[in-house]
């Protein structure tokens, strides 16, 4: 073999040598129990006991050490135990150090997406940052864990406040401070801020004693780790005047599933007792599929300013969102939704008759309509041919009947049908079903006389039904805005429809032409069905306009559409 031949194989074994060591380096073993840790570990801090999450990565950390674990691995590691440091709120400055390590083993490392959350992203793009100059630290030269310090420092402000320092998890917190500033005050709330939530939210703290105000965070949102919280005090004019506290500098509690040993209760009161486990995750957890729902602490309707009015910061509103120096629309919470309904509205009919022979002519014998359709004619308002026992006769018979000429002849098809005003009253179910009932007044009806006499109408010129009504969207009948609705009923009703009619009367030889009304009486009873849009202009007032369809039977079939259009407004 040539000198040259030599040293280019020289070369090639050492560079592979240089490559590929590390991983020849690990250890199977090491790193299949590296890995359980890791897992176990992960499974720790979703369910929030972030100090074994800890516990077992540092384990895995150490066992691994700088070579017996490949580089992939090793980078996990140090970048799970950021994650639990940052969002277990442990240590921000050691979860973004194990950022940074990670990214020196593995500089193509990145979180975990079902994790991740605006916090953890932001530290560990500052991690990159840093990363860019300086080694990574050895894991033995990683301080030791400590436990942490939620309730070290406090903030002072216009409140004597001592802040409950440990709780434990799903128990409400106590929150009671004393005023003593000189601007009086009509208004307090704590805005806190549990583990996992990702926004700030509000408890109004009642008023106790001369200068005192108290309240309780909602269990619900007492999680395992920090929960945070800060004081705001308003005047008259809903301004704020008076802090205890920011959102930079809060009033911390540690949340732990440990009891107490002296547990907190507010001035006169028994101590909170603890939620309830419903299974579900802390609200906007990392990694949960689902979150618990937002406890209500006060069953009254919450103040401050309403929409349009200046502002500062979502505080000051009584809809607790503040857009562009100005105070959004207060939209209500479901539990103060209004529930009864009582609206107004009007209905038209667009009947479908059925064509038939013989509409107005009666029988000699018996004075009932030849017909089988229930039409009953009128002619100025009268009874066409008249009942009277000394002229009906003679004029019923001088009809010419459909056979011959074509008189007395409806041909069937579409007209304007009844006017409907209606009175409804329904109630809320749930946020999307209401059930009630209409009862109201009908126009455009049979003025004459012959079929309430003949037992063919419903005499009364009234409308009762009742209703079952579903509107889409989700909680749509607590809440402002547009959403679809369909609505299913039945009652009873006059469904009578008037359509033109021509007749022949012949009598001695002279011809007589005539065009009465035939008026189809159908119902009383009837089913209905229909749908259409609901604009709730308020959270208590609402506009509806949609089209229902009518079954009409008993006397005679009809089927009918027609708009319908109202408003309604709740309690």
């Amino acid at each position: 073999m040539s000198s040259y031949a030599r040293t280019a194989l020289v070369f090639a074994l050492g560079l592979a040598l240089f490559l590929f060591a590390p991983a020849a380096l690990a250890d199977g073993k090491t790193e299949q129990a590296a890995t359980g840790l890791q897992k176990k570990a992960m499974d720790d801090y979703l369910t929030t006991d972030f100090k074994k999450a800890q516990d077992k990565l540092e384990k895995a950390i150490g066992t691994c050490g700088d070579n017996k674990c490949g580089p992939g691995l090793r980078a996990r590691l140090q970048r799970d135990l950021g994650v639990v440091l940052i969002g277990g709120q442990l240590d921000k400055e050691k979860g973004i150090q194990s950022f940074v390590n990670a990214l020196k083993i593995d500089p193509g490392i990145n979180l975990d997406p079902d994790i991740k959350t605006k916090d953890l992203e932001a530290s560990f793009n500052e991690a990159k940052k840093r990363a860019a100059g300086g080694a990574p630290s050895a894991p033995d030269e990683q301080p030791k864990p400590k436990k942490p310090a939620a309730n070290t420092s406090q903030p002072e402000g216009d409140f004597a406040h001592s802040p409950t320092t440990e709780q434990q998890v799903r128990t409400s917190i106590p929150v009671y401070a004393e005023y003593n500033g000189e601007t009086p005050l009509v208004r307090v709330i704590a805005r806190y801020k549990g583990f996992g939530m990702a926004d700030w939210r509000n408890v109004e703290l009642k008023k106790m004693g001369e200068n005192g105000w108290g309240g309780l965070i909602p269990c619900a949102d007492v999680q395992q780790g920090v929960t945070q919280y800060f004081l705001t005090g308003f005047d008259s004019n809903n301004d704020p005047v008076a802090q205890g506290g920011d959102r930079n500098n809060p009033y911390k509690t540690q949340v732990t599933n440990d009891k107490p040993e002296e547990a907190p209760r507010l001035p006169g009161s028994s101590p909170p007792t603890q939620c309830q486990d419903t299974g579900d995750c802390p609200p906007n957890f990392p990694g949960c599929k689902k979150s618990a729902k937002p406890a209500v602490s006060e069953d009254r309707e919450p103040t401050g300013k309403e929409g349009g009015e200046f502002c500062e910061e979502d505080a000051e509103c009584k809809s607790n969102r503040c857009d562009s120096s100005k105070c959004a629309d207060y939209e209500g919470s479901n539990a103060k939704a209004p529930r009864f309904w009582v609206g107004l509205s009007g209905a038209l009919d667009y009947a479908f008759v059925p064509s038939v022979e013989d509409a107005c002519k009666l029988n000699s014998d018996t004075a009932l309509p030849l017909n089988d359709k229930n039409y009953y004619c009128v002619d100025g308002g009268a009874d066409y041919p008249t009942r009277d026992p000394a002229t009906g006769r003679a004029a019923n018979d001088a009809i010419v009947t459909s056979a011959n000429r074509g008189s007395d002849k409806v041909a069937g098809g579409g007209a304007l049908g009844n006017i409907r005003i209606l009175i409804s009253a329904d109630y809320s179910l749930s946020g999307n079903f209401q059930l009630g009932a209409r009862l109201g007044l009908i126009l455009n009806n049979y003025p004459g006389a012959a079929a309430g006499e003949d037992a063919k109408r419903f005499a009364v010129p009234i409308h009762f039904e009742l209703r079952g009504t579903y509107v889409f969207g989700k909680d749509a009948l607590f809440k402002k805005g547009f959403a679809p609705y369909v609505f299913a009923g039945a009652g009873a009703a006059q469904f009578e429809t008037k359509v033109s009619v021509k007749t022949v009367e012949i009598r001695e030889g002279n011809r007589t032409d005539k065009n009465p009304d035939a008026w189809h009486i159908a119902g009383p009873g009837f089913f209905s069905v229909g749908g259409g849009g609901r604009f709730a202009v308020k959270q208590n007032f609402a506009l509806t306009f949609g089209v229902r369809g009518n079954l009409a039977f008993l006397n005679a079939f009809a089927p009918s559409i027609g708009p319908e259009i109202g408003g309604a407004i709740g309690f």
